[in-house]
């Protein structure tokens, strides 16, 4: 099969002399770093996909430590070449600590950096003529001062009364205000779920016509059904992500503690991801029948993936949960606290189950290790089939949800007469 990276190189050479696309993410993130998650997996997945007749400009964080700030590095990511331009040096570790002020944290260093390198930044961007992609709208005022625009995107952190594992609990205000910004000055305003997306179109009536739902993806070309082991003696579960507050992850430890004394500890729970369980009490339930996996890229998490029996989520809210489509993806059915999303992707009895929210957090425990006996059952009895599974998410794919983005930025640009030829750069 002809990868989607073979099929852009070769539609580049096809097109030289043509007019090109310029887009500038701009996010707190290292591609080529350890951190995983919703936010990071989207700007991995936008480099790997990015049309052939289109340029990226990333500004971001040198998480090794090895590049110069301010300067521009030709890097290559899945075999798909960018333009890299660091301006804070911030380490994996330091990003998975948790920080005490907001000036200390990431996303305030960040944007301090921003205004450190602001002449170089606007130079480049705007010598480039790009459109700017954001995921943070804490950022939004960067495009607005250049009169550049850009597409902005709310995966839906920063509500007051949710528990966040960041520093966005306590500054909610700086989100809040972030968002009532972006909103009115962006080209284009997307939400990864329809929930926060009627939410804004009813707070700001007057932008209705530019929010939109763009819903998550998985990379089909990694994530692939894979057959499921019907030796279910032990019943593998993985969870793979941070274990923020919101994920209630002292639901998910004590119904894997339910299930596993059903099973006379027949259970095993795999977790991949850099968070440390210790500092949840109900971990200690399940400790000795954890296996941590740590980081995984993308190649890593399919193979984990695949090498388990199923998938859960006990989150409390959630846009559309990456993690759940990639189990999905490679066939995996998983057992998920309900969210109103998921009904898209879990449908009962063939890709998972969906547990109501009702009774005691030891009541849902109990709700949840019952399903999972459900499909432990039909797994060990041939009755659940990776390849069905894996077709709930044949609409969430980036030829389907991330096309939209580029499609996005092009029709801005061909609007705006903003094109330039192949040959600039």
């Amino acid at each position: 099969m002809t990868s989607s990276v073979t099929l852009a190189l070769r539609a580049r050479n096809a097109s030289y002399g043509q007019p090109r696309y310029q887009i500038c993410l701009i996010h707190p993130f290292d591609p080529r770093g350890e951190k995983v998650g919703g936010l990071e997996t989207y700007i991995r997945d936008f480099i790997t996909f990015h049309p052939a007749d289109t340029d990226l400009l990333f500004i971001g964080v040198d998480a090794k430590g090895d590049l110069k700030l301010g300067e521009i590095h030709r890097l290559t990511f899945r075999g798909r070449t960018f333009d890299f331009l660091p301006i804070l040096h911030y380490s994996d570790l330091q990003a998975r600590e948790a920080a005490r002020s907001l000036r200390r944290s990431l996303t305030g260093q960040f944007f301090l950096a921003l205004l450190r390198f602001f002449g170089p930044i606007s130079r480049i961007i705007r010598s480039r003529r790009c459109t700017i992609d954001l995921r943070r709208v804490e950022y939004s005022w960067l495009p607005v001062v250049l009169r550049l625009p850009f597409v902005q995107m709310l995966h839906g952190e920063g509500v007051p009364k949710l528990q966040m594992d960041s520093l966005l609990r306590k500054y909610w205000f700086v989100h809040s205000a972030g968002e009532r910004f972006a909103v009115a000055n962006s080209a284009k305003f997307l939400c990864v779920n329809p929930f926060i997306t009627e939410r804004l179109q009813k707070t700001y009536p007057r932008q209705k016509d530019k929010i939109d739902t763009l819903w998550t993806w998985v990379n089909t070309e990694i994530f692939q059904p894979k057959p499921l082991d019907r030796d279910i003696d032990p019943f593998r579960i993985v969870y793979a992500g941070r274990l923020d507050d919101f994920k209630n992850p002292a639901l998910m430890f004590r119904a894997i503690d339910r299930l596993r004394k059903r099973f006379d500890e027949g259970v095993e729970f795999h977790y991949i991801g850099t968070s440390d369980p210790h500092r949840f009490t109900d971990y200690a339930l399940i400790e000795d029948i954890t296996i941590r996996h740590g980081f995984k890229d993308a190649a890593g998490m399919a193979a984990t993936l695949a090498h388990a029996h199923a998938g859960i989520l006990t989150s409390e809210f959630e846009g559309m949960p990456r993690c759940v489509l990639e189990m999905l993806a490679v066939g995996r059915p998983v057992v998920a606290v309900h969210l109103p999303q998921l009904e898209s992707v879990i449908h009962d009895g063939e890709s998972g189950f969906l547990v109501q929210r009702a009774g005691s957090v030891d009541d849902m425990a109990e709700a949840v290790a019952q399903r999972f006996v459900t499909l432990r059952d039909a797994i060990s009895n041939g009755e659940m089939d990776h390849v069905r599974v894996a077709g709930a998410i044949s609409d969430f794919t980036p030829n389907k949800q991330l096309a939209r983005v580029f499609r996005y930025h092009q029709d801005i640009q061909n609007a705006r007469g903003m094109t330039v030829a192949s040959s600039a750069y």
